[in-house]
């Protein structure tokens, strides 16, 4: 328990943490001032955004560090921060993509000049 000679006199605010107790979980509140968790929560989403995003996930924006899923035509693999387009001659249906090898191959005699397609309506037939 901590006092309040520690964070001020201000109330304070409990979150249940959840510890190990040979193989039981017994409840341990952890008192933290409104200041203590703001500090906590921005030491926490700094970290998050240091890490980058899941795989499938990126920025939409250099400006919004938020994790968001990567759309069709973009994938993203551990760690990276943007989605990648799929390249030229490629498409990719799937949303959350995590790799290139979710980017399939325009079908033969066609070709796409658009990187990030979509769906396989992208390809259009090649000219003789």
């Amino acid at each position: 328990h901590f006092g309040s000679s520690q964070f001020g006199s201000s109330s304070t605010f409990c979150q249940p943490a959840r510890h190990a107790s040979i193989g039981r979980f017994r409840e341990t509140r952890i008192m933290l001032s409104p200041s203590a968790l703001a500090l906590l929560v921005f030491a926490a989403r700094y970290s998050a955004s240091e890490a980058g995003c899941p795989a499938g996930e990126g920025y939409p924006t250099s400006e919004h560090k938020t994790c968001v899923m990567c759309g069709a035509g973009t994938y993203s693999v551990e760690g990276s921060t943007n989605c990648t387009r799929c390249p030229a001659g490629t498409w990719s249906s799937v949303c959350g993509a995590v790799d290139i090898n979710t980017c399939q191959k325009c079908r033969s005699g066609s070709w796409s000049s658009q990187e990030g397609a979509p769906s396989a309506s992208s390809c259009h037939d090649c000219q003789p």
